[in-house]
């Protein structure tokens, strides 16, 4: 019998660069919430791993889900897989984090149908080779976040409260092209933030909507710069989500936000908009499997 599972989108309430590891990741300092979008995974029990897709160039062994189940049932020993068909919801290349929310939601399936039971900290420690966004949906609450995005605690302070508005332009960006463009166009040395330490409850946090990348963002991809500014101009509390494309933008209003989402759309600014709210607790919290 199939089971849905929902993977919410998530969004980066602030985002700053602390520096750059050995290895190339990049040392963060930022702010997780997730949002009332999701996609949705329909899960059964099957003999072998199997990962179907909505959007059919995202299906099969190349997609993030195959590669994490594959990579979990393999350092457990479990002899059984898991077909899952993902209803995709959430768009790619747009900071939200729609892949690594679906390889997290597949994992805490996984882990509670093949009767694995590791905790938190564990699934955390080895997803987080799999994608430095994947933690931050494990970790099941609004987060603060540094490492590479591994290392959380919960969010110290209340949601913005408001009307959510998201809207993406008709073309996406690279993680990668983007931390490329910052840290070869942009970064100076002096320039990076300096690191914090999270064993404490910092107050103070950076503001609201500060993103290190969203110049680089807007040099790689001038519709962002011209999406954001067209946001603005009706919203005092708008910014960019993550590496981009996506742009997240809060009202006093439901009305309001959807007025400007209709607006977007008519000045072809935004291709795809999403109007509703922040959520502080993962929904994966409130199902049983």
């Amino acid at each position: 019998m199939d089971h849905c599972f929902p993977a919410p989108a998530k969004i980066n309430l602030y985002l700053r660069v602390n520096g750059i590891r050995p290895d190339g990741m990049h040392k963060l300092d930022t702010a997780f919430a997730y949002i009332n979008l999701c996609d949705q995974l329909k899960v059964s029990l099957s003999e072998d791993i199997v990962v179907d897709c909505s959007k059919q160039h995202l299906a099969g062994e190349n997609n993030l889900v195959h590669k994490i189940l594959s990579s979990f049932k393999a350092s457990h020993g479990i002899n059984r897989g898991l077909s899952i068909y993902i209803e995709k919801h959430i768009p790619v290349q747009a900071g939200l984090g729609g892949g690594s929310s679906d390889a997290a939601t597949a994992l805490m399936v996984a882990n509670r149908l093949w009767n694995i039971q590791a905790d938190t900290n564990e699934l955390i420690n080895f997803a987080t080779p799999f994608g430095a966004d994947i933690p931050c949906f494990l970790y099941g609450q609004a987060s603060l976040a540094q490492g590479i995005g591994e290392k959380l605690v919960d969010y110290p302070r209340s949601l913005p409260a408001g009307f959510l508005l998201l809207a993406r332009p008709a073309t996406g960006l690279s993680t990668r092209e983007v931390f490329h463009h910052f840290d070869h166009a942009l970064r100076a040395d002096n320039a990076l933030t300096a690191p914090k330490g999270l064993d404490t409850i910092r107050r103070d946090l950076p503001m609201l909507a500060e993103n290190d990348l969203e110049t680089s963002a807007c040099n790689l991809n001038p519709d962002v710069a011209s999406l954001l500014a067209c946001m603005r101009q009706y919203s005092d509390r708008a910014w960019m989500s993550g590496s981009g494309s996506a742009c997240v933008a809060l009202f006093d209003h439901d009305a309001s936000a959807k007025k400007v989402a209709t607006l977007l759309k008519q000045q072809r600014l935004a291709d795809w908009t999403h109007t509703g709210c922040i959520k502080s607790v993962h929904p994966m919290q409130q199902i049983g499997t």
